[in-house]
């Protein structure tokens, strides 16, 4: 069935309600579980810094696709100075190839479960009658604020039902291009394995969209949308092109932003996707 309204909902709604979801506290998370080996593997490979930090610890998509090209391509998992890591339900070491996207996938997915859910809701005007796009991998919505689980679309994955989260970037290279003739064919094909490796961290938002069809098929009631809480990031702007393409041209948007940081991108966001009819509502 659809619904008046549609929440698109993002990690600040998560961080409203005090839980560690930024990527700050991955970053916490890793340090007081002893994983040093992935934490030195991201800032080896991520090296974009803002601020004198690292980019992956405030936009750790944006930084995932601006990684070192030669420390990627030269990447050994014999380098590591912690010798194992667990992935899924077996141990492995240095004798197997695994990959930096697995260490990514096992290292983060291991984060997000372990993120607690708060006791007490927050705000009172969430309807369980609307519908609910979630870019959150956490059941907030259901277990704080009883959203049945068919209005909500968890659009890259969800952590209590077990399903492979999706994080990425939006940057895809051509590995033959990095052919290197001092190398042999062997040491060759491992780098472009590496590269196409690295390309498999792209998300892939076009095939998400196919995937989910259903549920923006149940949008063509919708009068409100309301955005809480996401940062309306450019890899995202196929969904919000997918969402306005799906309601009533006369629907109106609702920005909350917090900051001048967020009406700036609210302003660049309106303008790339054409959106006229929505109203500021600063908090």
């Amino acid at each position: 069935m659809g619904a008046s309204n549609l929440f698109i909902i993002g990690n600040g709604f998560d961080l409203a309600h005090g839980m560690a979801t930024g990527y700050g506290d991955f970053r916490r998370w890793l340090i007081e579980n002893n994983r040093f080996d992935v934490l030195y593997e991201l800032q080896s490979a991520y090296p974009a810094k803002i601020n004198e930090d690292y980019l992956l610890w405030c936009e750790f998509e944006k930084a995932l696709g601006e990684y070192d090209l030669d420390t990627v391509i030269n990447w050994s998992w014999e380098n590591l100075f912690l010798t194992e890591i667990s992935l899924g339900n077996q141990l492995f070491n240095g004798l197997i190839d695994v990959q930096l996207p697995d260490i990514i996938d096992e290292a983060f997915t291991k984060w997000v479960r372990s993120i607690q859910i708060p006791l007490r809701a927050k705000y009172n005007t969430l309807s369980r009658d609307a519908l609910y796009l979630s870019f959150n991998y956490t059941d907030t919505l259901e277990r704080l604020y009883q959203i049945p689980e068919q209005q909500v679309l968890h659009i890259h994955g969800r952590v209590a039902k077990g399903e492979k989260l999706i994080v990425g970037h939006n940057r895809k290279i051509d590995p033959a291009k990095y052919w290197d003739d001092d190398f042999d064919m062997r040491e060759n094909n491992e780098r472009m394995q590496r590269l196409t490796d690295m390309n498999d961290l792209c998300k892939p938002v076009f095939e998400i969209i196919e995937k989910c069809d259903s549920f923006f098929k149940r949008l063509g009631f919708t009068k409100d949308i309301i955005i809480f809480g996401h940062s309306l990031g450019e890899i995202d702007y196929p969904y919000y092109r997918k969402i306005k393409g799906s309601v009533s041209s006369e629907a109106i948007w609702h920005f909350n932003p917090y900051s001048a940081d967020d009406i700036k991108r609210i302003e660049k966001f309106v303008q790339t996707i054409k959106i006229t009819n929505y109203i500021c509502n600063q908090i």
